[in-house]
């Protein structure tokens, strides 16, 4: 019993390392981590972010212009009841029965008994009615209710024509008589062209003689031939177009002057319909206002019934990278000689400068190299720009090698965009083309700017220099 009470009293006890649980290890990892993004989260800017996508502005500017042509009035040559047979707007040959004038009424009542009988619209007549009233009711604008007039006065005419034309077949056989007695005159088309039956007063103006007044919307009134009913010797019955030139007379800025200067043709595209068109051009100065005078030699018959034209000037279309306008920000920069840029020691290799700091007392440090980023190089002036905190108005640049110095003084402004792709904003120079009021187009493929797909802060000047970004 002794000797084991020895023995156990010569036993040594180890006291065991510290061991850690691989388990314990990766919690605490996985704690931290989480820890880490949800403070990153916590502390960074949620900005709203903008793929860079391929896009195409067409650049044009609209203007409403006065539309002159050779025009003919027509006049009667007697008193009397008036018909029309031709339909408005429509090419007529030499020798196209246009209108009649009843002296003494015979004809037109047996039009009047005609119609009530068989006053049918055709699906072509309807069709033409029902376009005219759904386009006069999508151009309506309450600033131009005075068109309601010319609109009515129009309507009421397109009924009468097409009514007309069917109760004429019917009396056939009187009108034969009637004119044999010399009280039934038809009025018939003397040279090829289009038939209008409208006046407004502006028929023989001309390239040379049109006004400023003659701008004035509101104060224009057209008279529309074909809801009178009857005709006093002298008076229009109609007018016919006689020639497929015809010019466009648009009031234009200083700017638009410049755009064209250089110019003879330019496309042009009607609002009305969106069709397009190629036009010679001249600018002509009247009274201090700039004219543009577009000559076209085809479509009139489009625009034959219409005195004012919406039309986009289409100078072109510029094609390249599409950002949003709310991106583009700008930034201010110091301007160094390229010459004084050299190469850090070492296997780094890193573009920047030797500066020399200047401290309160007006002393300077000795030269230190600091890595700096260009963010645009002016090739014409030689000079970069940079920015870097550590570098200030008053420092020093060392060129290598010499004892020549250059005080940073110099700054400039760069538009940019804030470039998000890393998480953080770096600022790049963008080359801009053409802007509406909604997006710019930027020149692809430059040295310091952006790509197809980058990540932009949609809001640019909601961001600072690598300010830590979290993107939405």
């Amino acid at each position: 019993m002794a000797g084991n009470r020895r023995k156990r009293k010569n036993i040594v006890r180890f006291h065991r390392g510290l061991q850690l649980n691989i388990g314990v290890i990766v919690f605490l990892f996985i704690a931290f981590y989480l820890v880490y993004n949800v403070y990153s989260y916590m502390t960074a800017v949620h900005i709203r972010r903008y793929e860079v996508e391929q896009g195409t502005i067409e650049v044009n500017t609209s203007y409403t212009g006065l539309i002159l042509r050779k025009e003919t009035i027509v006049n009667a040559s007697q008193s009397g009841y008036l018909n029309y047979y031709l339909k408005d707007n429509t090419k007529a040959a030499n020798g196209t029965l246009v209108c009649t004038v009843d002296e003494n009424g015979n004809i037109s009542e047996r039009l009047n008994e005609a119609m009530s009988t068989n006053a049918v619209l055709t699906k072509e007549n309807l069709g033409d009615i029902q376009s005219s009233i759904r386009d006069y009711a999508k151009g309506y604008q309450d600033n131009a209710y005075y068109t309601t007039y010319n609109f009515k006065s129009d309507l009421s005419g397109k009924l009468m024509e097409a009514i007309n034309l069917g109760a004429l077949n019917t009396i056939s056989n009187y009108t034969e008589y009637a004119r044999d007695n010399r009280t039934f005159h038809l009025y018939r088309a003397d040279q090829p062209g289009i038939v209008a039956y409208y006046t407004d007063g502006l028929e023989n103006v001309t390239s040379e003689s049109f006004t400023e007044e003659m701008f004035n919307q509101a104060s224009y009134k057209k008279n529309n031939m074909q809801t009178s009913g009857s005709v006093e010797s002298g008076q229009p019955v109609y007018k016919l177009i006689t020639d497929e030139d015809w010019q466009i007379i648009v009031p234009i800025d200083a700017v638009m002057k410049q755009t064209l200067q250089d110019g003879e043709v330019v496309q042009i595209r009607f609002k009305e319909d969106r069709k397009t068109a190629w036009a010679d051009y001249i600018v002509q100065k009247r009274n201090g206002q700039d004219y543009l005078i577009l000559s076209l030699h085809s479509s009139m018959i489009r625009y034959a019934y219409e005195r004012y034209i919406d039309i986009n000037i289409m100078l072109e279309q510029q094609t390249g990278l599409k950002i949003p306008n709310s991106s583009i920000t700008t930034k201010i920069f110091e301007l160094i000689p390229d010459e004084y840029f050299t190469k850090g020691s070492g296997t780094s290799n890193q573009n920047g400068l030797l500066v020399e700091h200047k401290q309160e007392d007006g002393t300077y440090t000795d030269a230190e190299f600091i890595p700096v980023t260009v963010y645009y190089k002016n090739e014409d002036e030689g000079v970069s720009y940079i920015s870097h905190e550590e570098i200030r108005r008053g420092d020093l640049i060392v060129m290598t090698g010499t004892t020549e110095r250059y005080e940073v003084s110099d700054t400039a402004k760069l538009r940019g965009v804030y470039n998000i792709n890393k998480g953080y904003a770096v600022f790049k120079q963008i080359d801009e083309l053409f802007s509406n009021s909604s997006y710019t187009i930027v020149r692809a493929g430059t040295e310091y700017g952006i790509m197809l797909y980058d990540h932009i802060a949609l809001d640019g000047d909601a961001v600072v220099e690598e300010q830590m970004i979290t993107s939405r």
